[in-house]
């Protein structure tokens, strides 16, 4: 049930306001402070094709790069071992990433429950629709349920609620419908911190990164 607060009542650790930086030019967009704050959700939106997942691993390897003290987790949902070798090919850093692979996982509500206790900074979810599939497949839960659940287990974790305390951040990966939005219900839009929209241009030459809907600390 939600309460009435106020904010100078609350124990809120300073930790939370130092960003995790990229060295890029994202990281004046992400935040004021210049880098990826904790306690943070942002869903990265793109078409097939469209190189979102690339795009968020290579965002996942840079912060993992300049911020040796944190932990950094990629949870692939749909691709294998196999399938992100030949990708590291391209992405050399996707080789250093600590991985978990739900592909033919029989159990994935236990599993990311009990690794997303073990506490981490930054977790890439690819993607939220396959992992919420492969729930519903696996459990008693429907779909609407499935997405529920990972959504509920994100705030949880952003909000500290791990044996160590560290207030994750997520980048969440969805699938763009036909006419460009994401998919899922609005709900998804109005909990997250942001959207980022990955596109290519008509002669798909050059990629970029549309914000919609960010909060700046």
């Amino acid at each position: 049930m939600s309460q009435i607060v106020k904010l100078k009542n609350l124990s809120i650790p300073q930790q939370v306001l130092v960003p995790m930086k990229t060295n890029t030019t994202l990281d004046s967009f992400i935040s004021d402070r210049g880098g990826l704050l904790p306690s943070c959700i942002y869903v990265i939106v793109g078409g097939a094709g469209s190189g979102k997942t690339s795009w968020s691993i290579d965002t996942l390897c840079k912060l993992q790069t300049n911020n040796p003290t944190k932990k950094f987790l990629y949870i692939s949902g749909e691709q294998d071992e196999i399938d992100n070798y030949e990708l590291s090919e391209k992405l050399p850093g996707l080789k250093d990433l600590n991985t978990l692979y739900l592909a033919g996982c029989e159990n994935p509500k236990e599993v990311i429950t009990e690794v997303f206790n073990q506490g981490w900074d930054t977790v890439l979810i690819d993607s939220l629709e396959i992992i919420a599939k492969r729930i519903e497949s696996t459990s008693s839960l429907n779909i609407k349920q499935s997405y529920k659940w990972v959504m509920d287990l994100m705030f949880k974790h952003k909000k500290g609620g791990n044996p160590n305390n560290i207030y994750t951040s997520f980048l969440v990966i969805q699938q763009a419908t036909k006419s460009g939005t994401f998919k899922g219900d609005s709900s998804i839009e109005f909990a997250t911190t942001g959207m980022l929209y990955v596109i290519n241009d008509e002669a798909e030459t050059n990629r970029y990164v549309i914000f919609s809907k960010i909060c700046i600390a």
